[in-house]
C-alpha cells in the first residue's frame, strides 16, 4: 500500500543505496535529483488527493456492486441556501450528510437542529476553514476540530465522529490530529463542481454522466445553483434506480459516539 510511511522508508532506503553505491561506482547526481523530485511529487499528490489515503485513510465510497449513493454538503450552514436545500431533501424524503464549519454553527443553531431533526447526519469541517488551514500545527488543528465537534454537540446533543478535511487536503499534522481525537475522515468519490460551474444544465449533465454505484457525492450548501441542481439530480437518480442513503450507511460506519 502506497502511503506516507512506506514511501518515506523506501526513499531513505533508495538514497542510502545510492550513497553506498557511490563509494564503488560513479553515480550521476541526476539519480539523486530524480529521486527527490519523485518523492516531492508523491507527497504533493498524496496531500491533494484524499482518495489516495496517503497520509490519512479516508472513507470515500461505498460498495460499488450496489446501486446506492450518498449525498453530502460542505461549508454550511448558510442562512439562505441551506434552508432551500433542506426543503428539497424533505420534499424528496432524502437523508444526507452535512459537514459544517464551526464558526457558522452557533450563529445558525436552528439550521443545525433542523438537519438533525430531519434525519441528516452532521460532521465537522474545521472551525475556521482557513485557506492556510493545512499549515497549522497539530495542536491548533485539534483545537479547531474539538471546538466544532463540541458546538455540534451543544446544539444536537450528539457527539459526531465524522470529519471532512477542508479542501480535501491532508498532511501528517492533520493525520495526527484526527487520529488522536478518534475521528473518521470522510472524503468523496464524485465532486459536483458546484463551486466552479455556474451553468445549471452543464452541471446536471456532468453529474448524470459521472455518477456510479457506491459514489459519495460532494455538494456545497453555499451555492445558489445547488437547490435546483439537487432537485433535478435526485429525480434522475431515482429514475435510474439508484437508492440514495445517508453517507454513514453507505460507508457502513458509526457517525456518533455512544453517550
Amino acid at each position: 500500500m502506497l502511503n506516507y510511511r512506506n514511501t518515506l522508508f523506501l526513499f531513505i532506503l533508495l538514497i542510502l543505496t545510492l550513497i553506498i553505491g557511490g563509494l564503488f561506482f560513479v553515480i550521476s547526481p541526476w539519480y539523486f535529483i530524480g529521486t527527490v523530485l519523485v518523492l516531492i511529487t508523491l507527497f504533493t499528490l498524496g496531500s491533494i488527493r484524499i482518495t489516495m489515503g496517503f497520509y490519512l485513510v479516508s472513507h470515500c465510497s461505498g460498495d460499488r456492486s450496489r446501486k446506492e449513493v450518498a449525498i453530502t454538503f460542505d461549508d454550511g450552514p448558510n442562512r439562505i441556501i441551506t434552508p432551500l436545500v433542506l426543503d428539497v431533501l424533505k420534499e424528496q424524503g432524502i437523508k444526507t450528510g452535512f459537514f459544517v464549519i464551526g464558526s457558522k454553527v452557533m450563529g445558525n443553531p436552528e439550521l443545525i437542529r433542523r438537519m438533525d431533526q430531519e434525519g441528516h447526519v452532521i460532521g465537522g469541517h474545521s472551525f475556521s476553514h482557513l485557506f492556510f488551514f493545512d499549515l497549522l500545527s497539530t495542536r491548533k488543528m485539534k483545537e479547531e476540530l474539538t471546538q466544532t465537534r463540541d458546538m455540534i454537540r451543544q446544539v444536537t446533543g450528539r457527539r459526531t465522529k465524522l470529519f471532512r478535511p477542508p479542501y480535501g487536503v491532508t498532511n501528517p499534522a492533520l493525520a495526527r490530529a484526527v487520529r488522536s481525537l478518534g475521528l473518521l475522515s470522510i472524503g468523496w468519490s464524485l465532486k459536483s463542481r458546484d463551486t466552479a460551474i455556474d451553468d445549471l444544465d452543464l452541471l446536471v449533465r456532468r453529474l448524470k454522466k459521472k455518477v456510479k454505484p457506491g459514489d459519495l457525492i460532494l455538494f456545497h450548501d453555499t451555492q445558489e445553483i445547488v437547490p435546483e441542481v439537487l432537485s433535478r439530480f435526485i429525480q434522475y437518480l431515482q429514475e435510474e434506480g439508484f437508492e440514495i442513503i445517508r453517507p454513514d450507511h453507505l460507508l457502513k460506519i458509526e457517525a456518533y459516539e455512544e453517550e
